[in-house]
């Protein structure tokens, strides 16, 4: 859970700051998001009854197990490097940096290498990211709910896995529609400065 506050506290600061693109920014808190909105739901529907609000809390009763798929651990990690590469970015651009750091810039070929470095990673990241959220719901493993009644069981997870890619879907289609218009205000940025 520190790793998801983090994260979240990160990609929201450097979205804010224009740091990180914004598309990227909501793929990311939104497969979060989504993992939480299912986590809520796993919880209360795997909940042996009576089903009140100081059982939800009491975690003496298990009710479900969250197994992260190796994707999602790999996307974690890319994440937090992708992050720590876009704050140390911000200090390449500072005239009082060290001949080092100005060095390593230079070997990545410039602002525009940088540049396409950070942009890179934050493809990959993107595409991790898609996988990994949509993981939880093809995979019948990633949470395992506790319990005889296999039907149950089985009906819970499906709902489990609903509501993971129909929250998720929302926050994909989010991403898609951002990337989209800031493509359009490239081109007509362009446009407008190849017209002059």
């Amino acid at each position: 859970m520190a790793d998801k506050a983090l994260m979240t506290t990160l990609v929201a600061c450097l979205a804010v700051n224009g740091a990180l693109a914004l598309p990227l920014a909501t793929l990311i808190l939104g497969r979060d998001i989504s993992l939480a909105v299912a986590a809520i739901y796993y919880r209360y529907a795997s909940l042996p009854a009576p089903k009140t609000l100081a059982r939800y809390w009491d975690f003496s009763l298990p009710s479900a197990e969250v197994h992260p798929t190796t994707v999602s651990k790999l996307n974690t990690f890319l994440q937090l490097v992708l992050i720590g590469t876009t704050m140390c970015v911000a200090l390449l651009h500072d005239p009082a940096a060290p001949s080092s750091l100005t060095s390593i810039q230079s070997m990545l070929g410039g602002p525009e290498g940088v540049e396409k470095l950070v942009g890179g990673m934050g493809a990959v990241v993107a595409a991790t990211t898609v996988y990994s959220g949509l993981s939880y719901v093809w995979l019948k493993d990633a949470v395992k709910i506790l319990g005889d009644d296999e039907a149950l069981k089985r009906r819970q997870g499906r709902t489990g896995r609903m509501v993971i890619g129909g929250c998720f879907g929302g926050f994909i289609v989010a991403a898609a529609w951002l990337a989209w218009k800031e493509w359009e205000r490239k081109g007509d940025e362009e446009e407008e400065s190849g017209g002059k």
